[in-house]
């Protein structure tokens, strides 16, 4: 683990970001740890080994691709959220490629959950 003064802090954040890349860096005032600073994905792994709520803000966003995939097997209006989860009910309850709408219902269901976790 590397020590970084208050003044880096201020005068080399480049080079205690990479650092914090490769592992929690304690950054020092007065030579006594007064902050760590770590890897969002290291922050995270403690996060959820402690079992504690993730922020918000240090969730990695992956984008949102609307429109056919090569995954989307039905080809539901994805542009309309309503009318695509309608289409999905109605052929779930006809009994029509009800394996197919599950998969799909799951796959259209991850565009919005990502971002409520």
């Amino acid at each position: 683990m590397r020590l970084f003064s208050s003044l880096d802090l201020q005068q080399q954040s480049g080079e205690i970001q990479r650092a914090a890349a490769q592992a929690p860096v304690v950054i020092t005032s007065h030579g006594k740890p007064r902050a760590v600073v770590m890897s969002v994905e290291e922050f995270r792994r403690l996060k959820t080994l402690a079992r504690e709520e993730i922020p918000f803000e240090a969730i990695a966003r992956q984008p949102t691709v609307f429109g056919p995939e090569p995954d989307d097997v039905l080809g539901y209006p994805e542009h309309d959220p309503v009318e695509a989860v309608h289409h999905m009910a109605k052929d779930a309850a006809a009994g029509i490629n009800q394996d197919l709408v599950r998969r799909e219902a799951d796959r259209f269901a991850k565009h919005f959950v990502q971002g409520a976790k």
